[in-house]
């Protein structure tokens, strides 16, 4: 069972995913988007593959995957077999500029 952990951005927009939904959308939405967030946790302990990989950054040397949140909203991680570890690095509003998740991810590893 893999670990997963949350890099400090992808927690910052975890945190901020939750607050501007209650303000737009109401508690109900943001828990309900909350809730789908552990799910897909969860699931990612289980089956660290399970995301497709992203297109968007295939030019990297980690082989980074996304999961959907619900229709706006991705999440965006690499696997490291080895060590059994997920890194969540964002989540991503696919409402941006394509070319803006790469320029966001400028980490090389």
């Amino acid at each position: 069972m893999a670990t997963v952990i949350w890099s400090l951005n992808a927690q910052e927009e975890k945190r901020r995913l939750y607050l501007v939904g209650q303000l737009e959308f109401g508690t109900y939405i943001a828990n309900k988007t909350a809730l789908r967030i552990k799910e897909i946790q969860k699931l990612l302990e289980s089956f660290p593959k399970m995301g497709y990989k992203e297109q968007l950054l295939e030019e990297r040397s980690l082989t980074y995957r996304a999961c959907h949140i619900n229709k706006r909203f991705k999440i965006i991680y690499w696997y490291d077999e080895m060590k059994d570890l997920v890194v969540v690095e964002d989540i991503w509003d696919m409402h941006r500029a394509p070319w803006n998740l790469v320029k966001r991810l400028n980490i090389e590893h």
